[in-house]
């Protein structure tokens, strides 16, 4: 909890005060602000939504619960990791508990997130990468920029191998990671080993779909490119026109680093990293400011009351009568 305070009260410190006045300047030279495009904003951000819980229900399968269900459970877990430090573990875990009330078996519920999520980062990763190829003669003398590209390609390597392996090796890396949870307390051997064997099965089970692995990769990227549009269109509201290059770059390299557990949702470590990014891209300072905080309020501030209210219905209506 500390260090979210910091890294939030630095970003406001460093990023937010000293574009303060441009972003006046930039609000007091707007004759009018175009309402249509704010609408489309939130209309696309809520679109970014839908479209994740389409991949929950692509990936779980045959016998899943409703999609409305697993709208109002994703709604409830991105609630949870925006208000929890380090929320993602803790928001896993209750989308865990309530996939397992809603009907999902344990062990395809554990292996079905871990194949949306891994999933899901492969496609952030490949969007981000492909920002950076369209940006290659803006970026090609920006030392950041070029370690934010490695990083994430031996991510995507790294992803692709471990996902060859389990399926190729799966003896073996069931065993290697039984030998590993030995020596983490709390963990237990026969749990891993059905985790990695079941996910192994639904892995192999998608080769054998390729039209599935389609349709799970065509989802992946709208829930990422949804969103990115949500953060173009407010930057158009306040006058800017970014690139389609410099827009996966910065909104692809905010959104890895928000994964990092040291605020909720990356609160703080999103804005002290888009705002100077966007300058670095030519964006007005104002406009960069004011585009990133009306970005934050539909993508970071707007999801948690609707996840409340979805989960206060889940506990009201579908899960009333079950322990």
């Amino acid at each position: 909890m500390a260090a979210a305070v910091v890294i939030l009260a630095a970003s406001v410190w460093w990023i937010i005060l000293p574009q303060y006045s441009s972003a006046l300047q930039t609000l007091g030279s707007l004759e009018q602000l175009s309402v249509y495009l704010l609408v489309l904003a939130v209309s696309l951000e809520l679109a970014s939504f839908v479209a994740y819980s389409a991949l929950t229900a692509s990936v779980l399968g045959t016998g899943r619960p409703s999609y409305l269900t697993l709208l109002r459970i994703d709604s409830s877990d991105v609630a949870v990791s925006h208000v929890v430090p380090g929320g993602g573990a803790t928001a896993s875990a209750v989308r865990y508990r309530l996939l397992q009330r809603a009907g999902v078996p344990p062990e395809k519920a554990l292996s079905a997130a871990a194949i949306q999520i891994s999933g899901s980062n492969l496609v952030l990763a490949t969007l981000f990468a492909a920002g950076l190829l369209l940006s290659l003669t803006t970026i090609s003398a920006n030392v950041y920029y070029r370690t934010a590209s490695i990083v994430a390609l031996v991510a995507l390597v790294a992803t692709g191998v471990g996902i060859w392996f389990l399926t190729r090796h799966t003896t073996r890396t069931i065993q290697g990671a039984r030998v590993i949870a030995r020596r983490i307390p709390l963990v237990a051997e026969d749990w891993i080993e059905t985790f990695l064997g079941t996910m192994a099965e639904q892995i192999l089970q998608l080769v054998k779909r390729p039209r599935r692995i389609g349709l799970d990769f065509i989802l992946a990227a709208a829930n990422w490119l949804l969103d990115a549009a949500a953060l173009w269109v407010l930057l158009a509201a306040f006058g800017h026109f970014l690139g389609i290059g410099p827009l996966l770059t910065v909104y692809g390299v905010a959104c890895i680093l928000a994964m990092l557990p040291l605020t909720p949702g990356g609160l703080g470590i999103v804005e002290g990293v888009m705002v100077p990014a966007l300058i670095g891209f030519g964006t007005p300072a104002g406009v960069a400011l004011l585009g990133v905080i009306g970005w934050r309020l539909v993508q970071f501030w707007m999801p948690i009351p609707l996840g409340a209210a979805a989960y206060t219905s889940l506990r009201l209506g579908l899960f009333r009568k079950k322990p």
